[in-house]
C-alpha cells in the first residue's frame, strides 16, 4: 500500500474535523476525495502533509510512519502537495517557482532538465517563463502550481481543488493534464468540487460527510450512486 490513514483525527484548535477517517491509496492509482465544502477534504490533506497534526490514528506512507514527521521530512519522502487556491509566490517568476519546487533537490542537471520537462508538459509555461506569477491567467497559475509539485519529482501528489474557479475548457484541460501525469507514473489523490470530472478520471473515490468518509467504490460505482448524484452531481 502506498498511503494508508487508519482513523485519523485532526482538527484546528477545540475544532474536531476528522474523525476516525480510514482509506487507503495504491501506487498508480487517482484516487478522489468528494464531498461538500466545509466536510474536511482539504484537512484531510493538510493532515498527510504534517501541516496540521493529527491527533489520533496512524497516517503510513510506504510502510513507513508519518504521523508525527516534520512537513519538510513528509515532503522529502515523495509526497507534493498542490494547495488550493495555488499558492505560488506571486513576485517569482514561473521558472523561479518551479525552481522552488526543487528546493529539497540538489541535482542541478537534474532540475534543469524537468523544467524543460514541465514546459513540455505545459507549453504555456514556457511562452511566460520571465513573466512574475502573480500576474499570470487563473489558468496559468494552476498549472504553474502542479509544474512546481512535479519538480519534487513526487510518488504521489495532492491535488486540491485545480479546477476551482476556472472556466469549463480550462477545466476540461487540467484533467487531461491529471491524466497524463498519472500516466507518467505519479500516483494522485485528487479533493476536487467538480464531482463528475473528478470520478470520470478516478480509479477509486471516497465521499466525505462532516469529517467522516460515508460512501467508497470505484469511480464508476460512485458516478451511478443515487446518493451521489442527488448530492454531488447534481442530478435529480
Amino acid at each position: 500500500m502506498l498511503l494508508q490513514l487508519d482513523g485519523v483525527d485532526s482538527g484546528y484548535g477545540g475544532l474536531r474535523i476528522l474523525k476516525s477517517v480510514s482509506f487507503e491509496v495504491r501506487q498508480g492509482e487517482i484516487v478522489t476525495l468528494i464531498g461538500s465544502n466545509g466536510a474536511g477534504k482539504t484537512t484531510i490533506l493538510n493532515t498527510i502533509c504534517g501541516v496540521v497534526p493529527a491527533r489520533a490514528g496512524h497516517i503510513r506512507f510506504r510502510d513507513a510512519e508519518i504521523t508525527v514527521r516534520e512537513p519538510h521530512e513528509i515532503a522529502a519522502m515523495g509526497i507534493a502537495h498542490v494547495p488550493e487556491g495555488r499558492k505560488l509566490f506571486g513576485d517569482m517568476t514561473v521558472e523561479e517557482n518551479l525552481e522552488m519546487g526543487a528546493f529539497l533537490r540538489r541535482d542541478r542537471e537534474g532540475i534543469r532538465a524537468d523544467i524543460q520537462k514541465m514546459f513540455g508538459l505545459f507549453p504555456i509555461l514556457k511562452e511566460r517563463r520571465a513573466t512574475r506569477s502573480g500576474s499570470l491567467s487563473g489558468g496559468e497559475q494552476q498549472m504553474c502550481a502542479i509544474a512546481r509539485g512535479l519538480m519534487a519529482r513526487p510518488t504521489i501528489l495532492l491535488l486540491d481543488e485545480p479546477s476551482l474557479g476556472l472556466s469549463p475548457l480550462l477545466v476540461e484541460q487540467i484533467f487531461a493534464i491529471i491524466r497524463e501525469i498519472n500516466a507518467q507514473g505519479v500516483t494522485v489523490l485528487l479533493v476536487e468540487q467538480n464531482a463528475h470530472m473528478a470520478l470520470t478520471i478516478a480509479n477509486r473515490g471516497y465521499v466525505i460527510a462532516t469529517g467522516e468518509i460515508t460512501l467508497t467504490g470505484s469511480g464508476h460505482e460512485l458516478l451511478g450512486n443515487e446518493m451521489v448524484k442527488k448530492l454531488y452531481l447534481g442530478e435529480a
